[in-house]
């Protein structure tokens, strides 16, 4: 048989991974001991010191003793309760399997007891138990995470990883707590304090999703049976590289769940572009009995009696917003009627042409490569460039569809150019052309206000961004500030460098260790490349779309973006009439079109 202190050793490896494992749990436990006021007190990141402070129910000193019990807790009282649970910690594992790879101390009093308790534990084993003065409410720190667990210390990541992750899992269980303070300090410096109120959910989603969905939230509510659904969708004029801005909460608890994501992407649906993510904060009220979160080992899982009904609540609630349109940006004067399911991007399209024209105009040679079969990304192999007459300049436009894609006459039939993918693909040559030259300074540096996680990942990449242009530092809390942009990226503003580091930090997060150096540099280029980018649903003058044709022409690979999607598709004369039922060869020869 184990004995007890290696038991709990082994248990610790299931609930403790980290310091924000310790945060999340300390935390949780303050909620269910209803404080109004948490503080969090970090050092190295939590690695040496994560004090928690709440000025909660507190415990007497014999609940204090059984606290650090295995599976001891007070969250339970009979069987029943297991299928109906409304708090977030009843197993009682988390404060013994920290004790068990700490040096932990506990200090509680009781609302209006005489005297408190204090209990000291190192590695496991009891140190002292006495009685203390304090206030009213339970303050429990944990230093050393690990220390005598070498194999697991090991890693742990850099200070700056784990301070973020901690302030990730206090962010995840503030945005369902309006109701309560929440401070998160490292030694000195204060780097996050969320005040209660009633109206604070936009404040908080700031600190969570970053400054730029700042205006640019749209709240939601709906329904499904039993089960109801609210949150703030943010605007589709704010893009992501990935879904991990979809944040879910069922009773207050965060979760992760794939199928609730869908229902979030299959609302925002064509409004995202291919391969872009929205952002949304979903929060689910489910019956506690309709519901099971004893089923994962840190219940960032849960499993539904109904799960169809979660799902048509997040979708319902989701497409009646969204279809409404009131949240899409229009240009002041604008007459044009704004149409359900159509986002009108931000920024100056004709501006960003403009500069197009005086980029990319002249710089490279005339040569175009005539993709194999497969149609790789530019990134898969070197093509053969064979030098060929200009193909997008000689062909002769005819107007926009859906404001996305331009439609032209060619010399075999339709064809129809991406905008986007386009002036992604360009910019995405302009920045391979640019990534061995000197980044261009800002006249003023641009400080950024991040999430967390993204803020940690760019600022530990700082060498590898510098190498594609972008040169950053960290600017405390989750901050950074942008020194230098490649020339194609030099005239986006706060919010247009946030989703920029945003999305940069989801490259860096979607590649592993292992990864040559090389394609990490050219996946991070195809990123920046979609910033500054004409967007889907810019309205752009027949002179602009004329400068996009030619600027083609002076890319080495014209026929995908950066990120492998087809930048333009041709429909020949034999295949339109086909179509509209015309026998092609019978006409080769026939009079012209207006005597047929």
């Amino acid at each position: 048989m184990l004995d007890a202190t290696l038991a709990n050793q082994i248990a610790a490896g299931e609930v403790i991974e980290r310091p924000a494992a310790v945060v999340k749990e300390l935390v949780e436990n303050a909620l269910d001991a209803g404080a109004k006021r948490i503080e969090i007190d970090l050092q190295d990141g939590g690695r040496r010191l994560m004090r928690v402070r709440d000025d909660g129910c507190g415990m007497g000193r014999e609940d204090a003793g059984l606290s650090l019990q295995r599976h001891a807790t007070s969250k339970l009282r009979r069987k029943d309760d297991l299928f109906a649970i409304s708090s977030y910690g009843f197993r009682g594992e988390a404060l013994p399997s920290m004790a068990a790879v700490s040096r932990f101390a506990l200090l509680t009093c009781e609302p209006g007891a005489l005297e408190g308790t204090r209990i000291e534990v190192e590695g496991g084993s009891m140190v002292r138990i006495s009685g203390a003065g304090a206030p009213a409410g339970t303050t429990v720190e944990v230093r050393d995470l690990f220390w005598n667990v070498p194999a697991r210390r090991k890693f742990l990541k850099k200070a700056q990883t784990e301070q973020a992750q901690c302030l990730d899992a206090v962010l995840r269980l503030a945005l369902p707590r309006p109701e309560v303070t929440f401070v998160v300090r490292e030694g000195d410096r204060t780097l996050a304090q969320l005040h209660a109120g009633a109206d604070v959910l936009a404040a908080r989603a700031e600190e969570a999703l970053g400054r730029e969905v700042r205006n640019r939230l749209v709240p939601f509510s709906g329904g499904s049976r039993s089960i109801r659904a609210h949150g703030l969708a943010v605007s589709p004029a704010i893009e992501y590289g990935s879904g991990r801005n979809v944040w879910l909460f069922v009773n207050g608890r965060a979760i992760r769940d794939r199928s609730l994501t869908h229902a979030v992407l299959r609302a925002y649906g064509e409004l995202m572009p291919h391969g872009r993510y929205p952002g949304a904060l979903v929060f689910l009220e489910v019956p506690p009995a309709e519901l099971d979160v004893n089923v994962h080992p840190a219940k960032a899982e849960v499993r539904f009696a109904d799960a169809k009904a979660a799902w048509d609540a997040i979708y319902e609630g989701l497409t009646h917003v969204l279809a409404r349109g009131e949240w899409m940006p229009r240009r002041q004067g604008a007459t044009d009627a704004v149409q359900p399911g159509r986002v009108y991007a931000l920024g100056d399209p004709v501006e960003r042409v403009a500069e197009a024209i005086e980029r990319y105009g002249r710089q490279m040679p005339s040569t175009w490569w005539m993709p194999p079969a497969h149609a790789p990304s530019p990134r898969e192999t070197q093509p053969d460039l064979v030098v060929r007459p200009p193909y997008f300049r000689g062909l002769r436009y005819l107007g926009q569809l859906h404001r996305t894609y331009l439609v032209c006459e060619g010399p075999q039939g339709l064809v129809l150019v991406d905008q986007h993918a386009a002036h992604e693909r360009v910019n995405y040559q302009r920045l391979r052309g640019a990534a061995k030259a000197p980044a261009q300074p800002l006249l003023v540096p641009q400080v950024v206000q991040l999430a967390a996680a993204a803020a940690a990942r760019v600022l530990e990449a700082t060498d590898m961004l510098a190498s594609i242009g972008v040169e950053l530092d960290s600017f405390g809390a989750n901050s950074a500030v942008v020194k230098a942009l490649p020339h194609a990226l030099a005239r986006l503003d706060e919010a247009g460098l946030g989703a920029l580091l945003t999305d940069l930090a989801d490259e860096l997060a979607a590649h592993g260790r292992g990864e040559s150096l090389d394609r990490l540099r050219d996946a991070l280029l195809a990123r920046a490349a979609c910033h500054g980018s004409i967007r889907a649903h810019d309205a752009l003058a027949p002179a602009e779309a004329q400068a996009l044709l030619d600027a083609l022409d002076e890319t080495d690979y014209g026929a995908r973006c950066a990120h492998g999607r087809p930048v333009v598709a041709e429909w020949t004369e034999a295949e339109i009439e086909r179509r509209f039922g015309r026998d092609y060869a019978s006409h080769a020869h026939a009079a012209p079109p207006e005597a047929v």
